[in-house]
């Protein structure tokens, strides 16, 4: 239940809410939220003569992001959930089967090549130096809560606490006591909100889904599922068609070009993403993705395997959060969120007939875990704050990450020109606070991993809880706040005399040595918060 939390906002909640046609945002539709919009985009890549059924999609969706997530979760060893991006099928329908007159056959064969460029380069080791290159350390830190807004936007507007304007492009939603599904959404996200907080509830994700489906569908807002199995289609199945590759072919151009632009986006789509979500985790090493090699060949092999089955490109999903915030630190969580997707191809009934509200509020939710990076941000620093804040306002206004992600590059990129070379701040080292020298030893150690100290009571909350975000925060903040009103006493304070050693259990210079390690100590926390 802990891991399953995630693959329910994955099935119904992935959207790209952008108008094909007129590049404008629009009220979200129900059947776009369905497992997923991906099969409803998708799908209008095709036409009457030559069809791509939304059942033979939704099954390639299930089954290839089933196959990312187990090969990501065995090479990469990370908690990260992969499947088809939405802004991708986007491009993939309107940017290459409109735009360049190609079939959805032949576009699929855009897919495969730019999975399989990803996959070499991956293996020769240029994605990690374009993003290691490129991508400096305040960016990463704001796309981490970009995708934390990003995603509190699309369940906003999926719950109907914010719809379309045409005066000012977004406004408050009805909210009359008719609106029976926004409060619905009120009253789910204030149950998982206490469990979150009050009970500590592990699955409290997933049990708020649950909660909300089964009521909504015993009033009537939903209709309850039909059956619970159902087998899978795969009409469009191998269906791709590498015809168009023909150098002498007029759609030659718009190939390579469409091959291109999937592979650029999905680069930093998936830099940005992996750097996220295993930042709210803690799994960074120095600042870097472990094995972000492995991760991303895996989304190229699952790019190219996906092709076949009939989908467009395959990133790291956002909804990973969710059961990174339930406490996910290895592959094992990809694993099961694969069999989960096998699973789901089967199960398109019972999954149907969740209401695509109730899986929006994890959304908005998680959002919240997405925001601790902001503080490591120097927002004193214009050279530092305007390239993250341009990032963290234009993934979610455009409602595309990738946008975003180049849209902080190229600001970054041009402020470089004009200002001396940022000079990132380096992890501090984990050095026991009592100097080398001291005779006596005290059990405290300050480290770079959130400024942990020795109190058995932090470390119980940091380490034995799923929620382990907030409780890090929330205790990381109590004891810099602490450690700053021990220093100023000990610095200011009068000079006491000296306790007997048989009163306190140690001679009077042990006495001194201890409370200048610890005035140093307490110095040196306080300076690196």
């Amino acid at each position: 239940g802990r891991l399953a939390g995630q693959v329910l906002p994955g099935l119904s909640a992935r959207v790209d809410d952008r108008d094909g046609d007129a590049g404008r945002l629009h009220r979200v539709d129900d059947d776009e939220l369905h497992p997923g919009g991906e099969p409803v985009i998708l799908c209008r890549s095709g036409d009457a003569s030559d069809p791509l059924s939304t059942e033979s999609v939704m099954t390639a969706t299930a089954l290839s992001a089933a196959f990312g997530s187990f090969v990501a979760g065995i090479l990469g060893d990370a908690p990260l959930g992969l499947m088809p991006g939405m802004g991708l099928n986007a491009y993939f329908t309107f940017g290459i089967c409109k735009a360049f007159g190609v079939t959805w056959q032949e576009a699929f064969s855009c897919c495969f090549v730019s999975g399989a460029l990803l996959s070499i380069l991956s293996v020769l080791g240029v994605c990690q130096f374009i993003v290691s290159t490129v991508l400096s350390d305040h960016l990463k830190k704001a796309i981490t809560a970009a995708i934390g807004v990003f995603q509190a936007l699309i369940g906003f507007q999926v719950m109907g606490l914010v719809v379309s304007s045409p005066d000012t492009l977004v406004t408050l939603g009805n909210m009359s006591w008719t609106n029976e599904r926004l409060y619905l959404a009120l009253t789910g996200f204030c149950l998982i909100s206490a469990l979150l907080v009050v009970g500590e509830v592990h699955g409290s994700l997933l049990i708020g889904i649950w909660a909300m489906a089964i009521w909504s569908w015993i009033i009537g807002l939903s209709p309850p599922p039909a059956g619970v199995l159902s087998l899978p289609s795969f009409e469009s199945a191998f269906g791709i068609s590498f015809a168009a590759w023909d150098p002498g072919s007029d759609k030659f151009v718009g190939m390579v070009v469409g091959s291109a632009v999937l592979l650029f986006v999905a680069l930093f789509d998936l830099a940005g993403v992996q750097y996220g979500l295993l930042g709210i985790a803690g799994l960074l090493k120095d600042g870097n993705v472990p094995r972000s090699t492995s991760i991303f060949a895996s989304a190229g092999i699952a790019t190219m395997f996906g092709s076949l089955l009939g989908t467009s490109p395959i990133i790291i999903a956002s909804e990973n959060s969710a059961g990174i915030i339930e406490g996910a630190k290895t592959g094992l969580m990809a694993v099961v969120v694969a069999i989960l997707f096998f699973f789901s191809a089967f199960l398109g009934p019972l999954l149907s007939a969740v209401p695509h509200v109730a899986t929006a509020v994890p959304l908005v939710l998680i959002g919240a875990f997405m925001m601790a990076p902001c503080r490591s941000i120097d927002w004193d620093n214009l050279r530092v704050a305007i390239p993250s804040f341009l990032t963290m306002t234009v993934v979610p206004f455009t409602y595309s990450i990738h946008t975003g992600i180049i849209a902080g590059i190229l600001m970054d990129g041009f402020l470089t020109m004009f200002s001396k070379p940022l000079k990132e701040p380096k992890p501090l080292k984990e050095e026991p606070i009592m100097a080398i020298d001291a005779p006596t030893k005290v059990d405290c150690v300050v480290t770079n991993d959130l400024a942990r100290t020795s109190s058995p009571a932090c470390l119980s909350r940091r380490f034995s809880t799923p929620h382990m975000t907030l409780a890090a925060s929330a205790c990381n903040d109590t004891k810099v706040d602490d450690a700053r009103k021990l220093l100023e006493k000990l610095c200011y304070a009068p000079p006491s005399a000296p306790q007997s050693p048989a009163m306190h259990g140690r001679d009077p210079g042990e006495e001194v040595a201890a409370e200048q390690a610890l005035k140093k100590a307490l110095e040196k926390f306080v300076e690196a918060h």
